[in-house]
């Protein structure tokens, strides 16, 4: 409940709001989903993530969509890597819908670069990171081979403003998500250049707001969403020099809500499981740029509770019958089940350490067999941060990509080498 004091010294008033409101009717929700656990500790191990129910309920959207799905028209190719990210952090082999996932998505390839929403559309920064990084997924050189480099390179350099930021799209707007997913596109694919980003570690800078957080644009309010894409651009670009780290730290450190032990997107906003990507993949960059040699990484874990945001994974957001949903009382999606996923992997994986990357201006490629210096995240096993039993493992995933870090490994291996 908000609280001001009055001008004359009287006592505190109470002041209630939508906001307040909403808060106690997630929190009284929540807390039924903790009851048994604050009753009885040993109990975590009957928390299970519903692996079979989650694969299961992602197999059945290659079979058809709700008409609810309609609305997400001009999002196919994210509907793919939603869906396909999801099972791969679940174990979960694609192959066998290998090609016809590349085919699909070649259909969504503009011919004069980039990808689309879907068949005949205008290409689009955000369908294209969702397109190429599904394809990454994928892993096949039938999957790599189908993108468009040359036309891709034109397209990636007909969205950048000369303030130093990019478009989204022709007439588009600009924001610091088409500034990552341009990013991102070139780094994967071997085609970023000086004059690419030129002046985007500037601009980025600008969107650092006085609490610490991104926003979307300079002026913007702070972002779990924004932020992740603003930090993860300049630790590909090797500029994170640009921002205020003590007050990023402090800033993202306190979207991770005590009660609700999940993160927020936005101080006094609610608890969402997406942003337990979006927020928690921060700490590993952060802890690359706070101790950017591999020796001094330690596994310990990263500064947020990690055991507290994968009960709130597991025990708020799944769903008995299959998918993650952001909230208890809300419905499961695509979107949230890729996501809570990889905030769960994220808590779990305490040892993600990004090794030096390649040079992003191509003075130099990758070893012959990438191991030494491929820009990956190097992952054991041996130090997992869990909460209830050792079948809620999943995956590891790229804390920059979103992207499990062999197969990002293998991508980068096969267009540095072109």
């Amino acid at each position: 409940v908000a609280r001001m004091s009055s001008q004359d010294g009287d006592d505190d008033e109470e002041w209630e709001g939508q906001t307040v409101e909403d808060q106690e009717e997630v929190t009284q929700k929540l807390d039924r989903c903790y009851a048994a656990l604050r009753r009885d500790a040993s109990k975590e191990n009957d928390v299970h993530l519903f692996r079979e129910e989650h694969i299961a309920w992602l197999w059945r959207g290659f079979s058809g969509l709700p008409s609810g799905y309609s609305s997400l028209d001009a999002s196919r190719p994210w509907l793919c890597y939603w869906t396909i990210q999801a099972l791969d952090l679940l174990g979960e082999s694609t192959a066998r819908r290998a090609s016809q996932i590349v085919g699909f998505l070649n259909k969504c390839q503009d011919t004069e670069g980039g990808f689309t929403g879907g068949p005949g559309q205008l290409p689009h920064l955000a369908t294209t990171y969702s397109a190429v990084l599904a394809l990454l997924v994928v892993g096949t050189e039938e999957a790599y081979k189908s993108i468009d480099r040359e036309k891709m390179s034109l397209f990636l350099h007909r969205r950048k403003c000369a303030n130093g930021g990019f478009t989204m799209h022709d007439s588009g707007e600009q924001d610091v998500r088409s500034m990552y997913t341009a990013i991102v596109v070139a780094k994967l694919l071997n085609l970023l250049t000086p004059e690419l980003v030129a002046g985007s570690a500037e601009w980025l800078a600008q969107c650092q707001t006085y609490e610490g957080g991104l926003g979307g644009c300079p002026g913007n309010e702070a972002h779990g969403g924004y932020t992740f894409c603003g930090v993860a651009a300049l630790v590909i670009l090797g500029r994170t020099d640009v921002l205020d780290m003590p007050r990023l730290l402090r800033w993202v450190a306190n979207r991770q809500m005590e009660d609700d032990r999940g993160f927020q997107g936005r101080t006094n906003k609610l608890v969402d499981s997406c942003y337990s990507f979006w927020q928690g993949a921060v700490f590993p960059l952060l802890s690359y740029v706070m101790h950017p040699e591999p020796d001094s990484h330690t596994p310990s874990g990263w500064l947020f509770d990690q055991r507290a945001l994968q009960q709130y994974v597991l025990m708020c957001a799944q769903h008995a019958q299959g998918g993650l949903r952001d909230k208890p009382g809300k419905g499961c999606d695509y979107y949230h089940t890729c996501y809570a996923l990889a905030g769960l992997s994220v808590a779990q994986h305490n040892n993600l350490v990004l090794s030096p990357e390649p040079s992003p201006f191509l003075d130099k490629h990758l070893d012959g067999d990438g191991d030494d210096d491929d820009g990956v995240v190097s992952v054991s096993s041996s130090s997992v941060t869990l909460f209830g039993p050792t079948e809620n493992v999943v995956e590891a995933t790229h804390p920059v990509y979103n992207v499990r870090p062999e197969k990002v490994a293998r991508a980068m291996r096969y267009f540095y080498s072109l």
